[in-house]
C-alpha cells in the first residue's frame, strides 16, 4: 500500500462497496448527529479514506472507494445537500494498492476510528479475509491490521480446510463457524442482547473487584483462571488479540505524504446521491 495523498474528492464521487463496510447492526444515529453538529460548528472533520481502485493488472479503474469514514461521508453530504456547508467536496486521503492491501487498510482504519469496531466485527472481518485470501495474506499482517491473534487466525485457516472437506459452506459469522463440525442450536445473540449481557458481566466483575480492593494483575488473573479454568480464560485471552498492542500495529500508509489543494471529481452535475 503506498503511503496516502491528501486530497478533496466531489461527494458524488465516492463510492461505497459493500466488501468494505466491516460493521455489524444498524447505523448509530447518535454519533452520526454528533459528526454533524461538530461539522458546523468547525466547518470540518477528519478526511475519509478512499482507495484508488485497481484491477488485477494493477491498472487503475474510474472508481474511488470508500475504506474508511461512512458517517463523515454521511455528515458531510447531509450538511452540504442542507446548505450548511458550501461546497461537493469531501477532505480526502487517497491510497494506491492492490485490493489485498485496501481490505487490509480498511480493517486498521476502522479498528483504530473513533467509533471502532467491538473484537465480534474484527473477528468475523478478519475471518472474511481468510476466506477470501485463504494463505495469501500473512498472519503478522492480518494480525496486525485486525488486532486479531495469529494464533486465531491460524485457527481460522484449519476452519477452511475442514469446511472444504465436508463440503460445506462457511457461514460467514466466526462465533458459528468455529464450533464446526459440531452441529447445535448455538445463535449469537442480537447486538442489543449481548451489549445488555456484556452490561451486566461487567458490572458484576467490577462489583467484585471494587469489594476486594485489588489492583494486582496476578491475582485477578489468578482468580479469573480458578473461576474459568485455564481452557476458557485461553478462549478469552485469544479473544481479545493474544496481547496485541495497538500501537504495533502498522498505520505508517494512512499518513499523507503529499499535502496539495487538489480536487477530485469536480463536475457540473447538480445530482445528489445522499
Amino acid at each position: 500500500m503506498q503511503n496516502g495523498t491528501y486530497t478533496t474528492i466531489d461527494r458524488n464521487k465516492i463510492t461505497t462497496d459493500h466488501s468494505f463496510r466491516l460493521r455489524s447492526g444498524s447505523d448509530s444515529a447518535t454519533h452520526l448527529a454528533a459528526l454533524r453538529k461538530t461539522l458546523r460548528n468547525t466547518g470540518r472533520l477528519d478526511p475519509v479514506l478512499v482507495w484508488q481502485e485497481a484491477d488485477d493488472t494493477g491498472t487503475p479503474t474510474s472508481r474511488l472507494v470508500l475504506l474508511d469514514g461512512h458517517y463523515r461521508l454521511a455528515a458531510y453530504r447531509a450538511e452540504q445537500s442542507a446548505g450548511k456547508i458550501e461546497g461537493r467536496g469531501i477532505p480526502a486521503v487517497m491510497l494506491t494498492g492492490s485490493r489485498v492491501d485496501a481490505h487490509l487498510a480498511a480493517l486498521t482504519a476502522n479498528s483504530k476510528d473513533t467509533l471502532p469496531l467491538t473484537m465480534q466485527e474484527r473477528l468475523n472481518a478478519a475471518w472474511r479475509l481468510v476466506l477470501t485470501y485463504r494463505n495469501g495474506i500473512s498472519k503478522p499482517r492480518l494480525a496486525r491490521a485486525s488486532g486479531v491473534s495469529e494464533r486465531t487466525i491460524l485457527s481460522m485457516r484449519q476452519q477452511i480446510k475442514k469446511f472444504a472437506e465436508a463440503g460445506e459452506t462457511p457461514d460467514g459469522n466466526w462465533l458459528i463457524d468455529r464450533r464446526f463440525p459440531v452441529k447445535g442450536d448455538y445463535e449469537p445473540p442480537s447486538d442489543e442482547a449481548r451489549q445488555e449481557m456484556v452490561a451486566t458481566l461487567s458490572q458484576a466483575l467490577k462489583a467484585a473487584l471494587n469489594e476486594v480492593r485489588t489492583h494486582d494483575v496476578e491475582i485477578i488473573g489468578d482468580a479469573l483462571q480458578e473461576a474459568l479454568g485455564v481452557r476458557q480464560l485461553a478462549t478469552i485471552a485469544d479473544y481479545l488479540g493474544g496481547g496485541d498492542e495497538e500501537d504495533d500495529r502498522d498505520i505508517g500508509w494512512m499518513e499523507p505524504d503529499i499535502k496539495e489543494g487538489g480536487y477530485i471529481g469536480a463536475d457540473n452535475s447538480d445530482a445528489d446521491d445522499f
